[in-house]
């Protein structure tokens, strides 16, 4: 199914809109739907873990992480969603980890700023 680029938009826009009215669940289903047209839209797979982590679904929001990671996301704000999926999951020692990596980048991004 192909959707025009206003119906991408609208999608990712109603699903930040849901985000906003603190309905998450509401807020994946248009994501998720943005998605399946489009796998590879990463302002809909970041404001997907932005749900999935308000709806303490841990393991996806993991996931989610990783693939904006695989594909080359620099945001350094993903470390921390990373350490909250891993908090979600009971993995404290990984989420310490993600945490301290947050923490690193961030230092480093300061000093060059």
């Amino acid at each position: 199914m192909m959707l025009k680029p206003v119906q991408q938009n609208l999608l990712l826009l109603l699903g930040w809109l849901q985000l906003q009215c603190g309905q998450p669940g509401r807020a994946r289903i248009f994501l998720e739907a943005l998605l399946v047209v489009d796998p590879a839209h990463c302002q809909a797979r970041r404001a997907l873990v932005v749900a999935l982590l308000q709806l303490e679904e841990g393991v996806l929001a993991e996931r989610q992480c990783d693939r904006l990671l695989a594909d080359g996301e620099d945001d350094l704000a993903l470390w921390g969603c990373v350490s909250r999926a891993c908090q979600l999951q009971g993995r404290i020692a990984d989420a310490r980890v993600a945490h301290e990596r947050f923490l690193s980048l961030r230092e480093s991004h300061e000093r060059a700023v």
